[in-house]
């Protein structure tokens, strides 16, 4: 994992990043495991990291920094995933968000595992190509962005 302090730089410049002192050197996977999804945000001072094995694809791990090393949170199932689902996950402020290409999102906190949000959208049409979600904040509501 690398840290790249200061503001971002502006188009085309360089970002001076190196290896972090303070944080874990990488994720938390075995060197022989392959990721479908993975997202990393720093939450209340420490940074999280979510992530799907392919060995896994209906489940999220969840893990924080402690120190330099990872400490495991927990795990949440990813809705209507079966071994051909395509996730994508975002932490939006202290919660969990995934977005699968058959339609379901799903959002949950951290810190009690609530679900604040959960819906199933209908994705699937001709010359469509599902690549991800996220969450957009314009006007007074958030609302859920599929990216296709």
């Amino acid at each position: 994992l690398l840290e790249c302090p200061g503001p971002r730089p502006a188009s085309g410049a360089v970002w001076a990043c190196a290896p972090s002192e303070s944080m874990p050197t990488m994720l938390p996977v075995a060197d022989s495991a392959q990721l479908l999804a993975a997202t990393a945000a720093v939450i209340g001072g420490r940074l999280h990291a979510a992530l799907v094995h392919e060995g896994e694809p209906d489940l999220i791990a969840l893990f924080a920094q402690e120190a330099k090393d990872w400490l495991p949170l927990g795990e949440l199932r990813i809705p209507g995933a079966k071994a051909s689902t395509k996730p994508s996950l975002a932490f939006v402020g202290e919660d969990i968000m995934v977005a699968t290409d058959e339609g379901f999102v799903l959002r949950r906190r951290l810190s009690d595992g609530a679900t604040v949000g959960s819906a199933h959208h209908a994705v699937r049409h001709e010359g469509a190509a599902w690549q991800g979600a996220c969450m957009t904040h314009h006007g007074p509501e958030p609302r859920i962005a599929h990216l296709r």
